[in-house]
């Protein structure tokens, strides 16, 4: 009976002085080290990666520094929900993108693509398509299995970095026989990472500073090269702007995905964050070659930041609330000259 006692003990003492280092550890987290976290964060997709969760309210937040609520609808985009029809009212404007069109870091109603909708009256509406971390490959299936159904008059296209990484991730998208084809890059921790992104997990700063450890060990090389533009040593390949096997997979998608809206009558207007496209010249030849074509249309938005300073977000992002507010009165500029461009049907 004393053993048995002796026994208990021993585990509740085990028990009570693992729970006191857990919250220690993320009290002291917290106060000296804070993390940000995303609740819920993404839910796993083996056609995407991941996808956002319909009709739920995404949390970004780092205790005492930001906190940001992005409202998911229930089709799984962010922004008000614009039913699916076969007849529109109003004339719709497809984005594709990733965390920087998605909005990450301005609250709802802040993001460029409702900046632009109210710029251009209520003849337009605006569906933003964009989700963080998601490259060319799932924005272009994203477009041909939900976004053309909405029949937009104009699709727009954001550049990143990132996405050069993230679409090789994530190949869901490929060219073979001058087609898309879509495939599955399914996983056999999605089930894991699927339970872990909706679990209060995602709050606990304890866990986040292990999660950002582990992405930075075995993952975040990749994209930090991505992210500032890093490029091989000089005179390897910037002579002669030969394309990276990154480039040639991004190019070789967009040319098609140009070409095919623009023989459905659908200009494609392509952005780049600020100056992240030029960091890679064979992309920057290429989008010039079909934007002398006039397959695409792209619009260099940094001398409408000329003279702006302080546009990025708190939470790190380089496009804030007022970055985004002149994002969208611009992109609306741009988009009435397009339109100006086509005529009416």
């Amino acid at each position: 009976m004393a053993n048995s006692l002796r026994w208990v003990l021993g585990i509740l003492t085990g028990l009570l002085s693992l729970l006191v280092i857990l919250v220690g550890g993320e009290l002291l987290v917290r106060f000296a080290a804070p993390q940000p976290y995303l609740y819920p964060r993404w839910q796993y997709s083996g056609d995407y990666g991941h996808v956002l969760y319909s009709g739920t309210t995404m949390v970004h937040a780092m205790p005492r520094h930001f906190e940001y609520r992005y409202g998911i609808n229930s089709l799984g985009y962010r922004g008000r929900r614009v039913p699916i029809s076969n007849h529109y009212v109003r004339q719709n404007i497809v984005i594709l993108g990733d965390s920087y069109s998605f909005g990450t870091g301005v609250q709802d109603g802040e993001e460029f693509s409702v900046v632009m909708e109210r710029a251009l009256g209520t003849d337009f509406e605006t569906i933003n398509l964009a989700v963080g971390g998601w490259g060319l490959p799932q924005q272009i299936r994203r477009f041909y299995e939900f976004g053309i159904l909405y029949q937009p008059r104009v699709v727009i296209l954001q550049f990143c970095a990132n996405g050069l990484t993230d679409g090789l991730r994530h190949r869901v998208a490929r060219i073979e026989n001058d087609r898309f084809v879509f495939q599955s890059t399914k996983s056999d921790r999605g089930w894991l990472r699927d339970q872990l992104s909706k679990s209060v997990l995602q709050r606990s700063q304890l866990y986040n500073l292990l999660r950002q450890f582990l992405y930075d060990r075995f993952d975040g090389g990749l994209v930090l090269d991505a992210r500032v533009g890093r490029r091989p040593p000089a005179g390897v390949m910037e002579a002669a702007t030969a394309p990276t096997a990154m480039e040639s997979a991004y190019l070789e998608l967009l040319s098609a995905f140009a070409l095919d809206l623009r023989q459905r009558g659908i200009p494609l207007l392509v952005i780049s964050v600020n100056g992240q496209l030029e960091g890679y010249p064979a992309l920057v030849a290429g989008v010039a070659r079909l934007n002398e074509a006039g397959t695409l249309h792209y619009v260099d938005v940094r001398p409408w930041f000329d003279g702006v300073t302080a546009y990025e977000s708190p939470e790190g992002h380089s496009w804030g609330i007022k970055a985004h507010a002149i994002l969208g009165a611009q992109l609306a500029e741009q988009v009435r000259a397009l339109q100006s461009q086509r005529g009416p049907d």
